[in-house]
């Protein structure tokens, strides 16, 4: 017989699904915007359910919320069978390098996802090398990555950053601000091939 190791449901988590639904209904087809929800690792099942599986969604704002690694796994799992979408913005979740190791599968996986955005997201110079080299190995389809306000991405990245660009046909753009590159180290990047920085 087995047991299984998970919490009965509260109220406050029907209420809580209710809110989520009904942002969900709000959104438009195309950009479904689940931002500012203080939505965590227990809310993307249900996303998976209503958003991933059953939406022709092209857009998922998941930003400014409390999703971590775990919760990335499970979204990156729904996501590649999923060919639709072609934003996705993670923004200001507290990710870091090991939700980063689950997104590069996804960026491995996905020829239909355009821009990503991590900023402000705890991702490290070994994220950076982890990202890279899946854009720079591959031939991902991705065009904007957005990595800014993630302090702990350094001087180290760059020359992570500078081998993706030789080796990546596709990407047009990967903000960078606010992270803590040294003037000497933006210099080198602008003068890298023609991608915006």
């Amino acid at each position: 017989m087995a047991f299984a190791c998970t919490r009965p449901k509260t109220k406050d988590d029907s209420n809580r699904n209710i809110q989520l639904e009904k942002r969900i209904n709000q959104s438009s087809m195309e950009n479904i915007d689940l931002s500012n929800l203080n939505l965590t690792d227990q809310d993307v099942p249900f996303i998976n359910r209503k958003v991933i599986k059953k939406k022709k969604s092209t857009t998922l704002s998941l930003a400014n919320n409390k999703i971590t690694p775990n919760g990335i796994q499970m979204l990156v799992d729904a996501l590649k069978k999923n060919k639709n979408f072609t934003h996705l913005i993670l923004s200001s979740n507290p990710i870091g390098d090991e939700g980063l190791k689950y997104i590069t599968e996804l960026v491995n996986n996905n020829q239909t996802l355009y821009h990503l955005s991590l900023n402000d997201t705890d991702i490290t110079d070994r994220g950076i090398e982890m990202i890279t080299s899946a854009l720079g190995s591959n031939s991902a389809s991705l065009r904007c990555l957005d990595l800014r306000s993630n302090k702990y991405i350094t001087d180290s990245s760059v020359d992570f950053l500078l081998e993706m660009v030789d080796h990546n046909e596709t990407l047009s753009a990967c903000r960078l601000d606010n992270c803590s590159l040294s003037q000497q180290a933006k210099e080198k990047l602008r003068e890298a091939k023609s991608i915006r920085w």
